[in-house]
């Protein structure tokens, strides 16, 4: 059963992540790993915008390179689109990791 309350632990830790959502949308030279994941290669200039989304407070900081903006509008508008959904993003991780508490909380009360 240690293992479910060190899960319960982990999420009431990090629970400001459930509120703030980053989007990043960046270009640059990719190298796959030994796992086959997919990354940006290390030490180049990589292109792009990031924006934070904090649904508490409703602040969206997005940061973008001028050069970014101008060469490609249509990433830009990919971004945007996906900052116009942010919130529901994270209202469903919400939802999500609240049917993961509950069933955690009922498994341990029933195994108790």
């Amino acid at each position: 059963m240690a293992k479910i309350d060190e899960v319960i632990e982990k999420i009431f830790d990090n629970i400001g992540d459930l509120y703030t959502l980053n989007i990043k949308t960046v270009m640059g030279k990719m190298e796959s790993d030994a796992n086959g994941d997919i990354h940006i290669k290390s030490n180049q200039e990589v292109k792009g915008m990031t924006s934070s989304i904090n649904l508490l407070d409703g602040d969206i900081n997005t940061e973008m390179s001028e050069e970014f903006y101008q060469k490609y509008p249509e990433l830009v508008q990919f971004h945007q689109s996906r900052e116009a959904k942010g919130s529901e993003i994270i209202e469903n991780n919400i939802l999500t990791l609240k049917t993961i508490v509950e069933t955690l909380f009922k498994f341990k009360e029933k195994n108790s």
